[in-house]
């Protein structure tokens, strides 16, 4: 089987071979990927060529693979030198628990320089992306660029979310890939993100409701969803989590909902978003759950199967 070779001659000889070695699948995981179990193999959830096991991926019918490095280059548009902080990082929040995430994060976003990602002049990509192929209505997305809240990677084309802090500062960003590969989209936060805070939309001062998202597009998805029923979202604060992550629900329910908001979870029809409500909901006695209709597995997939 031919494995892709990359030169990466970049950084300490250690860094890069720990980097090598990174556990590919969770940091998949953690990047907000779907992933599937078959046996000892990890695929993404809409592909059964690309199979992950540890740090080593295979790409059947292109009869490629090789280390975590090169995966992240192939697949997630990162150049080595990016693929291997990123791995690096990882690694070295390996097995911190819950408690110690906003400590670490915190730390982590004093490197965080929004402006040193490369942004294009304009967002025709994003903007088709969006409306054309996740059937976002023009006005959410529109709204979302004038409001400086949708920018485009210059270099892969992808759609970036700023993630804002309760004093509007950029402490984050979340990006969705416009490209596709095996029918699996890029999906994680830029290097240094705080992961205690997430993209966001609607009432930041005093919401009466905050509610909960996987990622960016279900939450835009979800604001077309209820503009073309007519419904208000006065009160409410809409925030993605890139994921599922009780650290980002904790903090912004204290930094946003000043601790008497009420959470409202609107997660996928899944295993894995049950499993989070129900911590949440034990967590939360307030808690208000909302999801998708059971035929769909998420926001997005409403919207689209409910597009005439």
């Amino acid at each position: 089987m031919a494995q892709l070779n990359y030169n990466l001659c970049i950084g300490n000889s250690e860094q890069v071979r720990q980097a090598r070695q990174a556990d590919l699948v969770e940091w998949l995981r953690a990047s907000g990927v779907r992933l599937k179990r078959i046996g000892q193999w990890w695929y993404a959830a809409d592909s059964s060529s690309l199979r992950i096991q540890g740090n080593k991926w295979y790409h059947n019918s292109k009869g490629i693979g090789g280390n975590a490095i090169d995966y992240l280059v192939k697949y997630h548009g990162f150049t080595a030198q990016e693929a291997i902080a990123q791995l690096s990082k990882a690694k070295k929040n390996d097995g911190v628990k819950e408690e110690n995430i906003i400590s670490a994060s915190a730390t982590a976003t004093k490197g965080f320089d929004f402006n040193a990602i490369d942004l294009h002049g304009d967002q025709r990509r994003v903007l088709a992306y969006l409306i054309k192929t996740r059937g976002i209505s023009a006005s959410v997305a529109l709204s979302q660029i004038r409001n400086s809240n949708l920018f485009q990677e210059s270099k892969t084309g992808n759609a970036v979310f700023p993630m804002k802090n309760e004093q509007g500062a950029i402490v984050g960003a979340e990006v969705a890939g416009t490209m596709n590969f095996e029918n699996t989209r890029f999906k994680g936060l830029k290097s240094g993100s705080n992961t205690t805070c997430g993209f966001n939309v609607g009432e930041r001062q005093n919401p009466k409701y905050v509610l909960y998202f996987e990622s960016a597009i279900d939450l835009l998805s979800f604001i077309t969803i209820t503009q073309r029923k007519g419904k208000s979202m006065k009160s409410c604060l809409l925030i993605s989590m890139a994921g599922l992550r009780h650290s980002l629900v904790s903090n912004t329910l204290q930094t946003f909902g000043h601790g008497i908001a009420t959470p409202v979870f609107c997660t996928d029809n899944d295993v894995a978003g049950n499993e989070f409500i129900h911590l949440c909901c034990s967590r939360y006695p307030n808690s208000i759950v909302k999801l998708p209709d059971l035929n769909f597995k998420d926001w997005n997939e409403h919207l689209l199967k409910n597009l005439t």
